[in-house]
């Protein structure tokens, strides 16, 4: 092979490389320790012959890269920001291509990097008259391709979502029913979702939920809210009067929240608990309040004890909470001993209570575990322990030195902890998802939605051009009419691709 041969066989590679990782963009973690660095490009757009409008993002000097979800729909409500999925260049994620229809119907385009403010081109109008199939591309902007890192992670049944520094959420695994197209905006520490629907809490304090919206379980009410918990077919929100408002399901009167002023809410499967605010006399609120539960109540899982509790947490079927003297009380189904709380002072109970079982930090930081011990997620291992969440047959938790300890089922590989340190934990149904100190997110277990992938950096040959479409990057997304190819050389892993746009160059707007 001549050197000219190997250079052109090196740049296919890195071009096909990338494209695998951007198909992959919906499932994967985002990537989030990169070196501060810029890119510089433009936004370019088609009009397809069905009426929408086609667009990608052209670095300069590279080759053009078309995010997954990329369509303008040929008819929308006008002056309304539509975004892309994520663009990633080199396998780091940049940031997002918005649209919007203009009142002319002309279609503004912007970039939002993944650090910044929405960007706006001197050239960014796609004109309503413009020839089906012909890119036009908007003037070059720089942005900074600099990472922001995640602050916090939360794994469900089979999605995950994290939220980064900047206040945005990025959730990938499955998406049958958009529970991990996130809205624009910025978001508070607050996310939580069920299997088909997700809810997160802006910085404003209005909750926005996405994902399937049967029963309503997907539409909030209005007005500021400072937490949110998420059930089977109903959620909750505590409102910053202290007021409950629940949406969602009635079936077993899951919307049916109590009057009054409460400090802390957590959903279950049908069923909702709350601990109410209580003043100690001189006019201020106490820290501690007696527990008021609603909804299904078949398993005895609203029959709340008596006194005053600083922590409460629904499981499915049952419910355990902290006692003000640091005593735990369990109520609800006990088939498998659920509710047997173990004696002593405790300062932390697991955020779900898992499915049939409990996990809560001791004050002296070790962990007690109780109820169902199928796959011995009720023995957890020895330790000092800060942070713990139980999932659906295991249970993980972050010791004095950020190192993560996993323990029961493991069946998909749950509970095989990674090396080196962490800050925060969740362990969803069959599967994990941790921060690393330096703001990465990793994860670990059950894939089978693309819960728990991981970023991919290289690619071979065979795996680029294998199936059906040893194409271009155009065809990869099944676009006959983008690009057309030749392979010329193939020798061992490396090949020679040449592509050609049948529209020729790309024209400004």
């Amino acid at each position: 092979m001549t050197r000219t041969a190997r250079r052109a066989a090196v740049a296919a590679l890195i071009a096909l490389a990338a494209v695998a990782a951007i198909i992959a963009a919906d499932f994967t973690p985002p990537a989030s320790a990169q070196s501060e660095d810029e890119s510089t490009g433009r936004i370019v757009a088609r009009r397809l012959d069905d009426g929408r409008v086609e667009f990608g993002w052209q670095p300069s000097g590279s080759t053009r890269v078309l995010p997954e979800k990329r369509y303008f729909p040929a008819t929308i409500d006008h002056n309304r920001w539509l975004r892309s999925s994520p663009v990633e260049v080199g396998g780091a994620e940049i940031g997002r291509i918005n649209a919007r229809q203009s009142e002319d119907g002309r279609i503004e385009f912007a970039f939002t990097p993944t650090d910044g403010e929405r960007i706006l081109t001197n050239a960014r109008y796609f004109p309503t008259n413009a020839r089906p199939n012909r890119w036009l591309r908007s003037t070059e902007i720089t942005i900074n391709t600099g990472p922001i890192s995640f602050i916090a992670v939360s794994a469900f049944h089979l999605h995950t979502c994290g939220l980064r520094e900047n206040g945005e959420i990025e959730c990938w695994g499955w998406n049958e029913y958009g529970q991990t197209d996130t809205p624009e905006g910025n978001f508070a520490a607050a996310i939580d979702a069920y299997t088909w629907y997700t809810c997160g809490l802006r910085e404003n304090g209005e909750i926005e939920c996405w994902g399937d919206n049967s029963l309503g379980r997907a539409t909030p009410p209005e007005g500021k809210f400072t937490a949110i918990s998420t059930g089977h077919d109903h959620a909750c929100g505590l409102r910053e009067s202290g007021e409950i408002a629940c949406w969602g399901s009635n079936v077993s009167g899951e919307r049916d929240a109590p009057q009054g002023s409460f400090t802390a809410i957590s959903a279950g499967g049908q069923h909702t608990c709350a601990i109410a605010e209580t003043f100690d006399g001189t006019n201020t609120a106490a820290d501690t309040g007696e527990i008021e539960c609603w909804g299904r109540n078949t398993l005895g899982q609203t029959n709340a004890p008596a006194g005053r509790f600083r922590a409460v947490s629904a499981g499915i079927h049952h419910t355990c909470a902290i006692r003000t003297s640091g005593e735990i009380e369990c109520w609800g189904r006990n088939t498998l001993g659920q509710t047997n709380a173990p004696a002593g002072r405790f300062t932390t109970v697991s955020a779900t209570a898992g499915y049939d079982y409990t996990c809560a930090i001791r004050e002296n930081k070790t962990i007690a575990c109780w109820g169902s011990d199928r796959s011995g997620q009720a023995v957890p291992p020895a330790g000092s322990y800060t942070t713990i969440s139980a999932g659906g047959g295991h249970a993980c938790a972050i010791r004095d030195t950020g190192e993560i300890a996993c323990w029961g089922n493991n069946q998909y590989g749950q509970s095989d902890t990674p090396p080196g340190t962490f800050t925060a934990v969740s362990a969803g149904s069959a599967h994990t998802c941790a921060i690393r100190e330096n703001g990465e997110i990793e994860c670990w277990g059950d894939n089978t939605h693309g819960q728990s992938d991981m970023p991919t950096d290289t690619v071979t040959a065979e795996e680029a051009v294998a199936g059906q479409h040893p194409t271009c990057t155009g065809l990869l997304y099944g676009d006959s009419q983008q690009k057309s190819f030749t392979i010329s050389t193939w020798v061992g892993v490396s090949i020679t691709v040449t592509c050609t746009d049948p529209d020729g160059s790309d024209e400004d707007l």
